[in-house]
């Protein structure tokens, strides 16, 4: 018997066995939307759109799922602006869904209003400095918070030393001494730096995971959240404005007028701020971890070698911030 690695829902099923689980009108709707390191599936009750997250089996225990689910609705009782998951009707959120390959759980969301921001063209610093502002209030929200139970910490272990050994063991051998080099300097930086602020973290505000209804944010996907380095947290934009730029003019500015909007709500400590240049790569390095991590599921074509070699191509391009402090940093 050959083994399944990861399996995709036939939609009519997957409809007939969750119709009548949430408390919402009957869905009545299911589209496959995407699949990427979960399942999304678009439903529909009575006109309402929800999105019913699928997790991919090992990603997350059901506990951390649960613990997700509970610090997104303890956000909003805060005041936080952030799409909510609907309750099942026999309690809790998280529903479990048998797989060939495991047993996976599901969350369903309600319709977060709006868009994602573009950052090309005549609007895009304006945009990149509501971005800004939109993080500094959610920040000030989740600073109430306390370590979630049940989540894994943001640390230098999840965010550097796991990402440094999956991308490492897909390199080529005229990179490795290069990469080791760097993440030698990162982790001197970051985990040796004892003033950083640990906090509440997202996990992934790459420059998208907000929806905007014109100026009213909704926070979405707090897949990657806990407890870490507010720093790295702030530093996730640049990884996703800068994802497939080198550094010009264009990219700082955008970066600067996200820090602009940040600090035009909530300021950043000093400690905070000189990490930022540190944080971008480190944040860089998990995430193309992640990608290669996936590489049974989404093909080496896309996420082998080539792919980590480009990742290093783009680390040299960058590495200069951490020797020559960014002019995005003043406008903080």
């Amino acid at each position: 018997m050959i083994r399944v690695a990861h399996s995709i829902f036939n939609t009519t099923d997957l409809l007939d066995t969750i119709k009548d689980r949430f408390e919402t009108p009957q869905l009545d709707t299911c589209l496959f939307f995407r699949s990427f390191i979960n399942d999304t599936y678009r439903l529909a009750a009575e006109g309402r759109l929800y999105y019913l997250r699928v997790y991919q089996a090992g990603w997350r225990t059901r506990a951390e799922v649960a613990a997700e689910m509970d610090v997104i609705e303890h956000t909003f009782k805060l005041g936080g602006a952030v799409a909510r998951p609907v309750p099942l009707r026999d309690g809790g959120f998280v529903l479990d869904l048998a797989a060939p390959e495991a047993v996976r759980s599901a969350a369903l969301f309600h319709e977060a209003p709006g868009i994602d921001f573009t950052y090309d063209g005549a609007n895009g610093t304006a945009n990149a400095h509501r971005y800004g502002r939109a993080v500094a209030q959610l920040h000030d929200v989740t600073s109430h918070l306390t370590p979630p139970a049940g989540r894994q910490p943001l640390n230098f272990q999840t965010m550097l030393a796991t990402p440094r050994q999956v991308v490492a063991s897909r390199l080529f051998d005229e990179d490795s001494d290069y990469f080791a080099r760097l993440c030698d300097r990162l982790q001197q930086r970051i985990a040796g730096d004892s003033e950083l602020t640990l906090g509440f973290c997202h996990g992934d505000l790459n420059s998208s995971n907000i929806h905007f209804d014109r100026d009213r944010p909704t926070v979405i996907d707090f897949d990657c959240c806990g407890w870490g380095w507010l720093s790295s947290d702030i530093a996730a934009f640049a990884r996703g404005i800068t994802l497939a730029r080198f550094p010009d003019p264009r990219v700082n500015e955008l970066i600067a007028a996200f820090l602009r909007g940040y600090t035009a709500e909530r300021s950043i400590t000093t400690a905070d701020l000189e990490a930022l240049p540190a944080c971008l790569l480190m944040q860089r390095i998990w995430v193309s971890s992640l990608h290669l991590d996936g590489h049974h599921r989404w093909g080496n074509i896309h996420y082998g070698e080539q792919y980590a070699a480009r990742l290093v191509r783009w680390l040299r391009a960058w590495d200069n911030v951490l020797d020559h402090r960014p002019d995005w940093l003043d406008a903080a």
